[in-house]
């Protein structure tokens, strides 16, 4: 009798069992995508509070309309740059644990869930002031020198006309010709009549709108390819650093994003003459996406189709940016001679005894790029294959980049949820790890304890290169 019990209640318990990991898994994930939304919040409400290295616009100006809603939501005492650099520390590295837990859990998420954090998040970085840098009024300056002023901003610097424009004092690349795709720049020229104010926000709204929508087409992509959707999105959309850095500096990445992953969805679904047309598009938005264009194109099935469409693609756009702007370039050589300290460029050419990212370092780079380019459309044209070259070429573009930023992980995302091949996984997680190092709070301090000081002279170097060009 004793035994029959006791078989009953094991039989009990391991019908109990499975039923509560199905309950707990979605719970975890769950609570690991709000504290990770939660953390943005904290984040966002420390840099509304005060005038510190969280929101450097507000060290210049104050404005109301910058920081709305949370603007007296947060206590009168403000805090020292220590305290605010160690919470910072503490909630990246507390929101990564939350996306790893996310990661591990999302497949048992319903897909809605997921999607509405991802939204909820998004939603409250866009209410944010701009985060750590102060990029977003320079897209706001270059569109109201063209739209406003009728200064050409691929022939002109903004300090040869915008001195008095009320966007000055809270912009800073007052002595580049603009980096950033025409395309773009035609976009923010119908949001510059809005005012500064109305242009801020206006283009929030799009940044917004152009995330959400990178995010769905995460979700079909993942779906084409057999993979967990939910998995998908946390790790494209998520990543802390692409969420304080990137999203929440309102940085113009997800436009040109939005068409490389329509051109990869395209592609899949066989509608090769919209995809191309959709990756001519994503060139014009940001320049360095021109390198992915020939893979992108060799990678489809039906070639033919491909190369017409791209070829439509670029004509429409090139004739619309020849009226707009004439024969005139972004600035991405000037740009790319300015270098971050802990770049992996800057950190090989240090280690090679030649104190940093010299010329010589600048032209193995970008010799190693080319390289890269031929070789991945080869590939690419043999295998039918967009995903997994463009997966290899956009790697290797992070990785020969002397000016490297936290939010160029979106470029890199979206291959490590599409890509198998463990080899390519490894080396993503790498130069994530190393972005997310180089980027942590006090991390240049730590490293200098350590004897590391790749960067000592990279800052004097900038600011030299920046006045020479102004002669």
């Amino acid at each position: 009798m004793e035994a029959a019990v006791t078989t009953a209640r094991t039989r009990l318990r391991r019908r109990r069992l499975p039923v509560t990991r199905a309950m707990l898994a979605p719970a975890g994930a769950s609570i690991a995508l709000g504290a990770i939304a939660a953390g943005c919040l904290l984040v966002v409400l420390a840099s509304v509070h005060g005038r510190s290295f969280l929101a450097p616009t507000l060290h210049r100006t104050h404005p109301g309309w910058m920081t709305w809603p949370f603007g007296d939501l947060w206590s009168r005492h403000r805090p020292d740059r220590q305290t605010l650099q160690t919470g910072l520390l503490v909630a990246l590295v507390g929101m990564t644990a939350c996306y790893l837990l996310a990661l591990w859990l999302a497949p048992r998420v319903r897909l809605a869930v997921v999607g509405g954090l991802v939204a909820l998040t998004y939603v409250i970085l866009f209410l944010s002031p701009p985060l750590l840098l102060t990029d977003v009024f320079n897209y706001v300056e270059y569109s109201r020198m063209g739209a406003i002023h009728g200064i050409n901003p691929y022939t002109h610097i903004p300090a040869m006309g915008m001195r008095h424009d009320p966007v000055w004092k809270i912009s800073n690349w007052h002595h580049l010709r603009s980096p950033y795709g025409p395309a773009f720049t035609l976009m923010t020229y119908a949001l510059a009549p809005l005012g500064v104010a109305g242009a801020y926000w206006g283009y929030k709204a799009l940044l917004l709108g152009v995330s959400l929508a990178c995010a769905w087409l995460v979700v079909l992509i993942a779906r084409r390819l057999g993979r967990s959707p939910g998995r998908a999105v946390v790790l494209v959309m998520l990543n802390p650093l692409v969420l304080i850095y990137g999203a929440g500096g309102q940085h113009m990445d997800p436009f040109n994003l939005v068409f490389l992953l329509a051109a990869i969805y395209l592609g899949l679904t066989y509608r090769e003459a919209i995809g191309s047309a959709a990756v001519a598009a994503a060139a014009a938005v940001k320049a360095s996406a021109a390198a992915l264009v020939p893979v992108a194109v060799a990678g489809t099935h039906r070639r033919r189709q491909s190369l017409v469409g791209f070829a439509v693609g670029a004509a429409l756009l090139g004739a619309t940016v020849l009226v707009a702007f004439g024969p005139h370039l972004p600035a991405v050589r000037a740009q790319s001679r300015l270098v971050t300290p802990y770049s992996i460029p800057n950190v090989l050419g240090w280690l090679a005894g030649q104190g940093g990212e010299t010329a010589a370092v600048r032209s193995v780079c970008h010799a190693i790029l080319a390289l890269a380019v031929v070789a991945c459309t080869v590939w690419a044209w043999r295998t039918r294959d967009m995903i997994a070259p463009l997966g290899w070429l956009t790697l290797a573009t992070v990785v020969t980049l002397g000016w490297d930023m936290p939010w160029y992980l979106l470029w890199l995302l979206p291959f490590v949820a599409f890509v198998r091949g463990r080899a390519f996984r490894i080396a993503s997680v790498v130069v994530a790890l190393w972005l997310t190092l180089q980027w942590l709070p006090m991390s240049s301090r730590a490293a200098h304890a350590l004897g590391l000081s790749p960067g000592g002279h990279v800052w004097k170097q900038n600011k030299e290169y920046i006045h020479s060009l102004l002669h």
